[in-house]
């Protein structure tokens, strides 16, 4: 009889071992399939302007910022009653959040950066300025002792220029990281806030959205009028307040009559109009739109942004 126990007991051990395997089996699988599903592709590009490499690096991701961020943008939707499956909706929410997560800073402090460009923020217009340490990694010489380009004429050294949004983007998608300082190591552009909405503003524009930059006090930030498509089939604007240095996005409804009156706030600084002026400038929004890219600083933005979203997938 207690051999029979005993060999009952056994068969039953045998049975539970095999189950608690064969979970464990089934787990592991399922991590793998996660794995597997959530492998970020990294994409090539070629002979891109400016415009065109963002609008395809967008396009290529939106699906892994998607992954990332879909609880808040189904809460935005729901709360707002708008389609989260429309294809406007996911490109327009999706655009400012990944443009913004490219150019952003975290804070006004010399070389903050955003978690995946290293586009230091610089004070300007200070004493000591941080920029005359700033050396060209090609010539190995200070800003602050390099003439400006007769597009900067009236400043005194390369140094002391405001980064106009061409500058500020023909720099970033140049083939090599042209700049190099102490603290911040190497980059491609940089700038303080006023630089970076600047550029920000510039960027979306070509990209079809609205937007201004308002300054007040001694800080700059961007302001977007962005489309949603209702459940019902009617639009629903919404302003979009992106600060690229301070790492935050709030949006709130802007009523049809508020839209003037928004079109025409720039801040309360003396400086908001020029920051407007440079911002949507003929000239520097043609200088942009037919600016090719560099195939390195395409390859090499595209590898910092698969590195950030791998990283976020495996949190």
């Amino acid at each position: 009889m207690r051999m029979k126990n005993k060999i009952t007991f056994l068969f039953l051990l045998f049975i539970l071992i095999s189950c608690s395997l064969s979970e464990t089996k089934k787990n592991l699988a399922k991590e793998a399939d996660s794995r597997v599903k959530f492998d970020i592709k990294k994409h090539n590009y070629d002979s891109l302007t400016i415009p065109e490499f963002f609008k395809s690096l967008i396009q290529n991701h939106i699906n892994d910022f998607y992954i990332i961020d879909s609880s808040s943008y189904n809460i935005f939707c729901q709360e707002s009653n708008l389609l989260s499956l429309d294809s406007t909706n996911l490109l327009n929410y999706f655009s400012i959040e990944i443009l913004h997560k490219l150019f952003t800073s975290q804070t006004a402090s010399n070389c903050s950066r955003g978690e995946i460009i290293n586009i230091p923020y610089q004070w300007h217009w200070v004493d000591p300025n941080p920029r005359y340490e700033i050396y060209f990694t090609n010539t190995n010489k200070l800003l602050k002792d390099t003439k400006p380009s007769e597009d900067f004429v009236k400043y005194q050294s390369f140094a002391d220029i405001d980064r106009t949004p061409y500058l500020f983007l023909s720099d970033l998608v140049d083939s090599d990281l042209k700049y190099y300082s102490e603290f911040c190591d190497t980059f491609s552009t940089f700038g303080w806030c006023s630089e970076r909405e600047m550029a920000f503003v510039a960027l979306i524009t070509l990209l079809d959205f609205e937007a201004k930059v308002v300054s007040e006090g001694n800080h700059s930030w961007s302001e977007i009028i962005i489309p949603f498509k209702l459940s019902n089939g009617l639009f629903k604007y919404f302003q979009a307040n992106v600060d690229n240095t301070f790492n935050s996005i709030k949006s709130n409804e802007i009523l049809k009559e508020n839209e003037s009156k928004w079109r025409t706030y720039f801040g309360e600084s003396n400086h908001s109009k020029w920051y407007n002026r440079m911002a949507n400038s003929k000239t520097e929004l043609n200088r942009i739109k037919f600016h090719l890219a560099s195939n390195q600083s395409m390859e090499r933005i595209e590898k910092d942004l698969v590195k950030f979203l791998s990283k976020k997938l495996t949190k």
